[in-house]
């Protein structure tokens, strides 16, 4: 009888191992890299929809250095996925768009404090405008770990644009950014999400290595200038959140969801 039991528990354990093993081969097959997407830091917790507080993303932050995630530039991201290598789960680039200002007081401060290196997005035109980032401190964030990228010259959607127009916002922003900042502006993220394939083919064009939408388009997870990107709000800050949206897995399932 108990040689019986051993045996009964030997097999559950066995199927049990199985199973894990096939689930692990299935998330593996259906995780997507992780790029998460930020817009303004603000001292105000309920600033805006697309706000988080500096003490909710040093939260936030605290939670990928307590969790022994990876944080690393697009850059390796971009070339990681254009090599075909797997990108392990639990690693994570960080992004924001637009270029306002409390991204260098608020946001830039914790970063450094953490070590974690990000990408923010400029909107050309507005560099050194009332409630945006100055040429100063786009310098001194790309000597302590920051890459700066092109939210475009105007920030206009591209998708309604002429091929002239979405030519000079892609181009234009990437000429001038280099110019005041005297580095290589290899990104860029397009306003709202919105492109099409006269948009990338600008994109290529233009000598970008990559680009950055939104969590709602396309389905091809491997296409460098269509990279999917999660927006982390205030509901990350609790725990379990951030995790199921960091996972890897969160991407797939909620595109999935969508297309229902």
């Amino acid at each position: 009888m108990k040689k019986n039991k051993k045996n009964v528990v030997l097999v559950v354990l066995v199927v049990l191992v199985v199973l894990v093993g096939a689930g692990k081969i299935f998330l593996d097959k259906i995780y997507v890299p992780v790029i998460a997407m930020y817009h303004y830091i603000d001292k105000n917790e309920e600033a805006s929809k697309l706000s988080v507080s500096a003490k909710s993303f040093d939260k936030q932050m605290n939670f990928f250095k307590e969790n022994g995630y990876d944080v690393i530039s697009l850059e390796e991201m971009v070339n990681m996925i254009k090599n075909r290598k797997n990108v392990p789960r639990k690693t994570i680039a960080i992004t924001f768009d637009d270029g306002v200002d409390n991204n260098y007081s608020l946001a830039y401060p914790i970063l450094r404090k953490y070590g974690f290196p990000a990408t923010m997005f400029i909107i050309t035109d507005m560099v050194g405008k009332q409630g945006y980032m100055s040429l100063d401190q786009l310098k001194e964030m790309q000597d302590n770990g920051i890459t700066i990228g092109s939210h475009t010259l105007t920030h206009r959607w591209l998708p309604e644009l002429s091929q002239q127009e979405i030519e000079i916002e892609v181009t234009e922003s990437k000429r001038v950014l280099e110019s005041q900042t005297g580095r290589n502006i290899d990104f860029i993220a397009y306003p709202a999400g919105g492109y099409d394939q006269r948009v990338i083919e600008a994109v290529k064009k233009a000598g970008y290595l990559g680009a950055c939408t939104t969590n709602s388009e396309g389905s091809d997870w491997n296409n460098i200038y269509a990279l999917k990107r999660v927006r982390l709000s205030r509901t990350s800050n609790n725990p379990l959140v951030q995790w199921i949206e960091t996972s890897g897995y969160y991407t797939f399932i909620k595109e999935f969801r969508d297309d229902k």
